[in-house]
């Protein structure tokens, strides 16, 4: 019995094989979506059967290899590509970054790329422009600040007070 994503009849899903007993990493949605494909052979269309934030499977008459780097257009966005296996007419991808799912299943519309993470974001700015956007950060900062010259100055301090309690005892023995 075939379901309808999208107007799309979608297929019910296919055994996994040998790899029926392990879990998936993340969970796919089902999808219908054109897209392109390049790799060593030339370019050519494929079809996106399902998706996740890392990888994807998908169809074309001409899988590339196992181990190749692929790159795929989706719509207006460029992605690029590992195969990690390849059947008959079918393959599996594991993508150098994350997408949005539904932004894939869209056709790719708008923007499908993630961000890594907020580190790899951050990362991207300067390190005074990150600090700038982390007020907390700032204040911790001040505060170090200020207890490093607090620090400094005690230093100084006591390393006075401590010559300057010496000093009738240094000069009693230049006496000699």
């Amino acid at each position: 019995m075939a379901t309808r994503i999208g107007g799309f009849p979608m297929a019910q899903p296919q055994s996994r094989g040998q790899h029926a007993d392990k879990p998936r990493a993340e969970p796919r949605v089902r999808a219908m979506v054109r897209a392109r494909l390049r790799d060593d052979l030339g370019e050519r269309d494929m079809c996106i059967v399902d998706v996740s934030t890392r990888g994807l499977l998908a169809t074309t008459a001409r899988p590339p290899m196992r181990g190749e780097f692929v790159e795929i257009t989706v719509g207006r966005n460029s992605l690029t590509a590992q195969v990690k296996w390849a059947g008959e007419r079918r393959f599996g991808l594991s993508l150098r970054e994350r997408v949005s799912i539904a932004a894939m299943v869209e056709g790719g519309a708008g923007a499908v790329a993630l961000a890594s993470s907020v580190g790899t974001a951050r990362r991207r700015q300067s390190h005074w422009a990150a600090l700038r956007d982390m007020p907390q950060m700032m204040g911790r900062i001040g505060q170090l600040a200020l207890l490093s010259l607090a620090m400094l100055v005690a230093g100084f301090l006591l390393t006075e007070l401590v010559t300057n309690s010496f000093a009738p005892m240094r000069e009693a023995v230049l006496a000699r």
